[in-house]
């Protein structure tokens, strides 16, 4: 264990400045569900069902942004894309609590579309700072720090709505995000290589850019639908593959080039609908190979595992009349997921994301068959010690997949996944804790996740059966 690696990561001012503004910039959305539930249910008197219509367009609004919102990153750079996110948060936010209920929906959707893209830029950014064990590091000291968010920023928002009002809540959501997006932008860390010559010098450490050479190299040569012929000292001097087959992309094999520029002549044939289909998916969407679409439904299966988890701890100490005591459980949960990221950044070992999602679906098993409010917190343990690692490999695993040009994307489908799995971990946990007990929820959480990471193993390991059969 090397944890004086935290202590070198964070002697960059860049890491240190991203962490920090991304630490703040968080906050805003992590209350924002929380008091939007409470002023939908108490503050307009229209019940917790409207309310979680309310919540659950903000996760709409959120998932079908997020990916939208990196790709512009991608394509426009960091301020451009920053700037219609300040407008809107700063005015669509204090807009909300003085709507009527359909029009609020409509608000808080384009709310969730327009939201800071806060965590793919973070993760984007660390991305580009750190290379080679570094980055794992700066991933699980980043999952360490969103851990702590999602601690703080709900119970902060309740006690703002509790003591105030849900509406100056909801005002002070949309004009923090604000500042926090007005403070990336100033801060402008880098998406991408080349502009780190821009932000400041960075030693050249020639292990880990040989490593992560060998890396993308590895993953294109292994994901690519086409043979390629590695020269021996290409890895070494950073030489091109040569490509000793034709393509074959739509319509059989694109003709090979020859050196003096020739080609065929006549026209290019006219494509059917379905070879446009997929020219279409080659040029967008041509980073989701198979275990980068498996990192996106491990990411979907821990949004599920915690969130179902956390409905069913609610549901199992109120029907046990502790529900005051639902503090205690998550500090325990909570905190061995911080304690978990800490120990796995200073490992320095990279474990698939497959195999710490597995093991975080089957520890969580445990706490379907205690009772009583200690037992429960102490079944949490093994669960959480796997939660921040899970998140920090797997978004380790999709930055090595992904290229630069699209990894803001990607990091955006990643936030989604996530999202989408929030979403429905809380009302399919309520299913079964409704229909069954409240262990059911556990069991349902656990077993979906184990399911989903044995699916996505099961086709990524298919995928390189094919290629390698080629």
């Amino acid at each position: 264990m090397d944890f004086g690696a935290y202590g070198r990561l964070l002697q960059d001012s860049r890491i240190r400045h991203l962490l920090a503004v991304g630490f703040i910039a968080r906050f805003p959305h992590t209350a924002a569900g929380v008091i939007l539930t409470l002023h939908v249910a108490l503050t307009l008197d229209l019940g917790y069902g409207q309310a979680g219509l309310a919540a659950a367009a903000m996760t709409l609004g959120i998932a079908v942004g997020s990916p939208w919102r990196g790709r512009v990153v991608d394509a426009k750079g960091l301020r451009r894309a920053l700037l219609p996110s300040v407008i809107a948060e700063a005015l669509i936010w204090p807009l909300v609590p003085w709507l009527p209920f359909w029009l609020m929906l409509v608000a808080v959707f384009l709310g969730g579309v327009f939201a800071l893209p806060i965590f793919s830029v973070v993760r984007q950014g660390l991305g580009v700072l750190t290379h080679g064990r570094d980055r794992q590091t700066a991933f699980a000291l980043d999952s360490i720090i969103t851990e702590t968010i999602f601690m703080v920023g709900p119970a902060l928002g309740a006690v703002v709505a509790a003591t105030w009002s849900s509406a100056l809540g909801l005002t002070i959501v949309g004009l923090s995000s604000a500042l926090g997006g007005i403070l990336l932008m100033w801060f402008n860390p880098p998406t991408r290589s080349s502009q780190l010559a821009v932000v400041g010098p960075q030693a050249a450490d020639p292990y880990t850019e040989a490593e992560d050479r060998e890396e993308a190299v590895a993953q294109s040569v292994t994901a690519a639908p086409m043979h390629v012929e590695m020269a021996a000292p290409s890895l070494a001097t950073g030489a091109l593959p040569v490509i000793t087959e034709a393509i074959p992309i739509v319509t059989g094999a694109l003709p090979v080039i020859r050196a003096d520029g020739s080609g065929p002549a006549g026209a290019p044939p006219r494509l059917t609908r379905a070879e446009r289909l997929r020219l279409w998916r080659a040029r967008h969407f041509s980073w989701l190979g198979a275990e980068a679409l498996g990192v996106l439904v491990v990411s979907m299966a821990a949004g599920i595992v915690m969130v179902g988890t956390e409905v069913a701890i609610v549901a199992e100490l109120e029907s046990q009349g502790e529900a005051a005591s639902v503090g205690l459980v998550y500090a325990f949960w909570c905190g061995a997921s911080a304690l978990g990221g800490l120990f796995y950044g200073a490992w320095g070992r990279q474990v698939h994301p497959y195999l710490l999602m597995a093991l975080f679906a089957v520890f969580t098993l445990p706490m379907a068959v205690v009772d009583g409010l200690w037992p429960l917190a102490l079944a949490s343990i093994p669960s959480g010690l796997l939660v921040a690692p899970t998140l920090a490999s797997a978004s380790a695993r999709l930055s090595h997949l992904v290229a630069e040009e699209r990894r803001g994307e990607a990091m955006g489908f990643y936030g989604s996944a996530m999202t989408a799995g929030a979403a429905m971990g809380a009302p399919l946990s309520g299913v079964f804790i409704d229909a069954i007990d409240p262990a059911a929820g556990y069991l349902f959480a656990a077993l979906t996740g184990a399911v989903l990471v044995v699916l996505a193993a099961l086709a990524t390991l298919a995928r390189r059966r094919r290629t390698a059969g080629a």
